[in-house]
């Protein structure tokens, strides 16, 4: 039996989640003040409402494409950007009696600087962040973090707490076949967590982003059994053609 959400075409879907949730529409409204750091964030009750339907809306649009490309919506991709926060010294971060609370405004400032009016903050701890990227070129999908890794490197606070940042990002669908259960979303932002794990620890700040890779229509794996690969060895299935890894690192 299909539900009334199931009934929902994509547009529609997409038309009720920004009408209908008021907390919504009131962050689309405050995303382009970056002013004032105290604007409220959507709280993560919120987060495990939003997730599964936005990838939802991205599986359906995709789909859709598939079935016929003249119908292909160009505002398919979904990316979800985690952003960490790493001492260069080691495994530490300051509590919030030692500045830890501020500095997490201070990321969520820079934030706000660097993504777009669309774009939806979540804040996970103080030292890491989410930021869900909606209607996303995955080419391009680089730019926003590298345009947060830009301010967050300017950034005396951080400079000074001796903390670099770190962003890891998935791009959504990974699959031609995308089937990937939505109410296991958390575990896409985990592979944005193991994504931002790559590279040097101790290193300049920098961002590893996952996306569909150029044989993934030849091969069309479902996501179901194409994102626990991803955990496990990635680097084949970039090298097969199956994902693409972006790669971004900033002088300091």
């Amino acid at each position: 039996m299909r539900s009334a959400i199931d009934s929902w075409c994509p547009q529609m879907l997409n038309q009720r989640l920004i009408d209908g949730c008021p907390l919504f529409c009131e962050h689309r409204a405050m995303a382009a003040d970056t002013s004032n750091i105290n604007l409220p964030l959507p709280d993560l009750d919120f987060l495990k409402v939003f997730m599964p339907y936005e990838l939802r809306l991205a599986q359906r649009r995709a789909m859709m494409g598939n079935k016929d490309p003249r119908s292909a919506l160009s505002s398919t991709f979904v990316g979800l950007y985690l952003v960490r926060l790493r001492s260069v010294s080691g495994d530490w971060f300051p509590s919030s009696i030692e500045g830890g609370h501020q500095i997490g405004i201070h990321v969520t400032q820079l934030l706000r600087e660097a993504m777009r009016d669309s774009d939806i903050p979540f804040k996970l701890s103080d030292e890491e962040h989410l930021v869900v990227l909606r209607d996303i070129d995955p080419q391009h999908a680089f730019v926003v973090a590298q345009r947060f890794l830009t301010l967050a490197g300017r950034s005396d606070l951080l400079r000074a707490a001796g903390l670099r940042t770190r962003v890891g990002y998935v791009i959504y669908p990974l699959s031609t076949q995308p089937n990937y259960p939505v109410e296991d979303w958390e575990q896409l932002v985990n592979l944005a967590r193991t994504m931002s794990d790559r590279g040097d620890r101790t290193g300049p700040a920098s961002g590893y982003g996952v996306l569909r890779g150029p044989q993934m229509e030849t091969a069309n794996i479902p996501e179901t059994d194409l994102v626990p690969l991803a955990f496990q060895d990635s680097d084949s299935l970039v090298k097969a053609g199956l994902l693409q890894i972006q790669r971004i690192h900033l002088l300091q």
